[in-house]
This record gives structure tokens, C-alpha cells and sequence, in this order.
């Protein structure tokens, strides 16, 4: 009986930290922000989480990049590119042994043009596991932008100070 109930507290704890991306610095490819400087006021902003939602990502990715160019001493940003995408890690149900082919389809978005590329997979593997649960997902929100100061050079421009105030009431409710 004791061992059931760790067992289930455990599958509580690792599933409530799945479900929720921690806001935070990465650590060498763990989950979190980190950036890039790749001119004086160009940088790459990337959030990884492991959620199951691509808008989280993309909205943690958002704010460190308005913390980022107010921490330059910039007022706002320009997003010149952005790119999303997804990995997921497949659960099996209790035990099986299959063979299965996938197309794995991935699409890369630029500021004029998207472009689709597809990869054909093939699997053999045999699976034993205590639950059925929902396949566990890497998300990876990477924006490419431009900082800026004084009056916003146009309607794609974000406010830092704007994205900071409206994100983080945001997401400081979805962590509660």
C-alpha cells in the first residue's frame, strides 16, 4: 500500500512539473531561456519547456525578450524571425512490440516565406509501462529580434515595458 501511494505521488509530481514550463535561466540545454547576442542590437531569444502548450513557449520566449532589451537599455524590439517547433516522446500503453513508419513533418517559418519539409521514420521497439498517458512534448519558441530606442519604428514593433507588464500578470496567474 505505501508503495502505491509513493508511486501515485510521484506520477502527481512529475506530471504537475511537466505540465507547467518554469520560467528561469537554462543549464546547458535544460529547460528555460537563453540568448544570444549576435549583433550590437541583434539577439536570439530561445525558451525550451516541456509542456503541453506551444503558446506558453512562445510567451516566456516574448518576455525575456522584452527583459533582454530593457536590460540593454533599449525601449523596444522588432521579432525578425521566429521559429517554433515541437518534440514529442511517445508513451506505449502496458507492454507491446511493434513496428511502426511516421512522417515526421517539420515546418520553418522566415519573415516572407514558410518552408515544409518531411522525413519518412521507421520504428521497431518493445514497451512495458505501468500507465497510458499522453505523449510528453519538448517545445522550443526561438524569435530572432532587433532592438530599438525612442519612438517604434512601426506597427511589428513590441514595447518592452507593454510585454513585461502584460506577460508576466499572465503567466504569474497561470503558475498559481
Amino acid at each position: 500500500m505505501k508503495t502505491l501511494i509513493t508511486f501515485i505521488l510521484m506520477t502527481l509530481l512529475v506530471t504537475a512539473c511537466a505540465s507547467k514550463p518554469e520560467y528561469r535561466p537554462a543549464n546547458k540545454g535544460s529547460v528555460g531561456y537563453s540568448e544570444q547576442k549576435i549583433t550590437e542590437d541583434r539577439f536570439r531569444v530561445q525558451f525550451k519547456s516541456v509542456s503541453n502548450s506551444v503558446a506558453d513557449a512562445a510567451d516566456y520566449a516574448l518576455l525575456r525578450a522584452a527583459e533582454l532589451t530593457q536590460a540593454q537599455g533599449y525601449d523596444w524590439f522588432v521579432i525578425t524571425s521566429k521559429e517554433t517547433f515541437v518534440e514529442s516522446e511517445k508513451v506505449q500503453p502496458a507492454s507491446s512490440i511493434g513496428l511502426s513508419h511516421q512522417q515526421r513533418v517539420e515546418r520553418r517559418c522566415g519573415l516572407l516565406t514558410c518552408e515544409t519539409y518531411r522525413r519518412p521514420s521507421s520504428e521497431v521497439g518493445v514497451a512495458f509501462s505501468s500507465t497510458n498517458t499522453n505523449s510528453r512534448k519538448e517545445v522550443h519558441s526561438i524569435l530572432e529580434i532587433r532592438l530599438g530606442k525612442g519612438v517604434m519604428s512601426n506597427e511589428s514593433s513590441y514595447s518592452a515595458a507593454d510585454v513585461i507588464e502584460n506577460l508576466s500578470k499572465k503567466l504569474a496567474t497561470k503558475a498559481n
